[in-house]
């Protein structure tokens, strides 16, 4: 064995210890399953295993997941891959990543595709659909090497047949001693397995006169290590250039933080000028008074004017009827002398009465020139007032604009369903959202309340519209509970919320609902917000998870709940913001007790009539009382 090729020794080394691997993958199967063939548990430990054993071709390098596929026919070995793929979550050193199709025409590539007979898909549309991609087909239940690698029972024992031809056909290629570990035939499946231990002691005995080779080998690998530290070098020039671009998001974070406090400091400044502008208003109030009070001045002025006027009118013609005197009694001495002090007093008391009007006059000019400057004054403030007010609504109405367009339309509804959906802002925006996407067979319905309302509101529903349409229209998570968690991982990353952290946590209280048409089923899944189901005049309460969509001190996974549909069934999902207003005679809430009340007495009305109800009840109720929250409320018949 002296001149054995290296190369050959290492491959006969990972030759033997796959096939010790997988003599013991078939072994612990047979102990555990040995009289029950295969379940989720045993077919998601197959799938793993043979996954990490295959070639995928030279494309696979390229590929930033490892991807594996399920043509849905039952939700449950979804769930248990999902559970897998969270301890094993490499696959040839690429992330695990698990999708589920519900049509063959919405099969995506994926390096590996599991199929049950019992799902009822036709297997040729299949082998069309995924030809030439480089995809490992995985089936259950089909006839002997009609796939690449079918799972068979023999018996009671989980066991896998494969077909080599169609495999090479495809590109990809298997491993030997995986070929032996696979069943021919049913009946020569003892024979191959002693063949195959056969194999192994042979070559153990072959290992074990090649382990002194390995040792003549050592100098040859020490010559290496010099390339070994050029590469060396290259991995750290490769790591300062990670460093460099760490920095650089580093710097991106910072700045987005500096506008998250520019934010902070805009919304104080709204604040401020909102303040002014109501000590604006009461300084005009108080000018306007002045104003009045001076007019009226003014006006009793004028009056006294005018009757100095008259007056004057007055003494001119008694000092005209004076001159007629005067001539007609010139002879007469004591009366000229009479009409002459008559004339000289009329005289000073004209004069004085001038004074008086041209002090009066300069006065009245005084006031009327101070009082259009207040007027002025008070024009200025009430056009900045106008154009503050102006500018603060027209933001808030861009962000309604904005908000609204997020919001999937109420039209992505299906047909199929009657609905309603009750939405008053306590605002302008709102802290409240609903949701709603339809993937193939599957409706998708989610009624929001985040923490607060108004602008604070508005950014938290967006983030979580943002992040909804992420997971479920990019990454195609349906299940109401996977949606949840996945929601949760967003916000608190988007947040960069810290569980030791003391301050209040934001996020939101979620209620998701699926419909599945074809099977008439309803999965729900809650954070804080329930679902009440109304069947032949009775309610049914199906409870919600008590914890939030955030950092919380309790952070389980969330739980799905079935509901078999029948045909006239209504559904409903709503934020607190209903039964939390207050009114009534009393002033109190609403509370949950009224509203099931209320639910179950429409239960006969037509969805669009129960939400104009439901509204009439919430005014009636609120009164002149104001709202305290957003509200939202979804109806559904099914």
């Amino acid at each position: 064995m002296a001149g054995t090729n290296p190369g050959t020794m290492l491959k006969l080394i990972n030759r033997f210890s796959l096939s010790f691997l997988l003599a013991g993958m078939i072994l612990s199967s047979n102990l555990a399953f040995c009289q029950n063939g295969f379940n989720n548990s045993t077919r998601s430990l197959f799938i793993f295993d043979l996954a990490k054993y295959i070639d995928y071709g030279p494309e696979f390098a390229d590929s930033s997941y490892f991807k594996i596929g399920f043509m849905v026919g039952e939700y449950d070995l979804i769930h248990e891959m999902d559970l897998i793929a969270r301890t094993r979550n490499l696959i040839q050193n690429k992330p695990v990543m698990v999708a589920g199709f519900s049509q063959i025409e919405s099969i995506k590539h994926v390096q590996v595709l599991y199929v049950s007979k019992k799902a009822g898909f036709s297997l040729d549309r299949i082998k069309e659909k995924i030809s030439g991609k480089h995809t490992m087909l995985i089936t259950e239940g089909y006839e002997f090497r009609e796939s690449m690698i079918n799972f068979i029972v023999v018996d009671g024992k989980p066991r896998f047949d494969i077909n080599e031809d169609y495999i090479k056909k495809e590109g990809m290629s298997i491993p030997e001693n995986l070929l032996y570990t696979a069943v021919k035939t049913k009946e020569d499946w003892q024979g191959l397995f002693d063949n195959a231990s056969k194999e192994i002691e042979i070559q153990k005995e072959t290992i074990n006169q090649q382990l002194e080779s390995i040792e003549r080998q050592k100098n040859e690998i020490l010559d290496q290590r010099f390339l070994l530290r050029s590469l060396d070098l290259e991995i750290e020039l490769k790591e300062k250039t990670l460093n460099e671009k760490q920095l650089e998001l580093e710097s991106q974070l910072s700045q987005i933080t500096l506008q998250q406090t520019d934010i902070a400091s805009q919304k104080q400044l709204i604040d401020s000028q909102q303040k002014e502008v109501l000590i604006q208003k009461d300084t005009l109030a108080k000018q306007r008074g002045k104003i009045n009070i001076q007019l009226i001045r003014i006006n009793s002025q004028l009056s006294e004017i005018s009757k100095q006027d008259q007056k004057i009118k007055m003494q001119l013609e008694a000092i005209e009827k004076q001159k007629l005197i005067l001539l007609l009694v010139l002879v007469a001495l004591l009366l000229v002398s009479v009409l002459g002090y008559f004339i000289y007093r009329s005289y000073i008391i004209k004069k004085e009465a001038n004074i008086k009007l041209e002090e009066k006059n300069r006065t009245i000019s005084l006031q009327k020139d101070e009082i259009e400057k207040q007027r002025d004054l008070a024009a200025a403030q009430r056009d900045q007032i106008t154009y503050q007010k102006k500018h603060i609504e027209d933001s808030i109405m861009y962000a309604k604009r904005i908000q609204t367009a997020l919001i999937p339309s109420l039209e992505l509804f299906s047909e199929k369903l009657e609905h309603f959906v009750l939405y008053k802002p306590l605002a302008i925006v709102s802290g409240d959202f609903y949701w709603v996407s339809t993937v193939d067979s599957l409706q998708v319905i989610i009624a929001a309340d985040c923490t607060g309302h108004g602008v604070p509101g508005a950014f938290m529903s967006m983030l979580g519209v943002t992040l909804l349409n992420d997971i479920v229209n990019s990454q195609h998570i349906l299940m109401p509970e996977m949606i949840l968690d996945e929601l949760r991982r967003g916000i608190i990353k988007a947040l960069k919320q810290h569980p030791e952290q003391d301050s209040v946590k934001d996020g939101m209280d979620i209620a998701i609902c699926v419909i599945d048409f074809e099977k008439n089923i309803l999965w729900f899944a809650g954070a804080n917000n329930p679902l009440y189901l109304v069947r032949e005049r009775e309610l049914f309460h199906y409870k919600e998870d008590n914890m939030p969509v955030a950092i919380h001190y309790r952070m389980d996974p969330f739980t799905r709940q079935h509901i078999d549909l029948n045909k006239g069934d209504s559904f409903y999902i709503f934020s607190d913001g209903y039964c939390d207003q207050f009114g009534g005679p009393k002033q109190k809430k609403f509370m949950t007790a009224r509203l099931k009340e209320a639910l179950v007495a429409m239960a006969g009305e037509s969805m669009l009539l129960q939400g104009e109800k439901l509204n009439d009840l919430f005014e009636q109720w609120k009164g002149d009382q104001p709202q305290v929250d957003d509200v939202l409320m979804i109806g559904i018949r099914y």
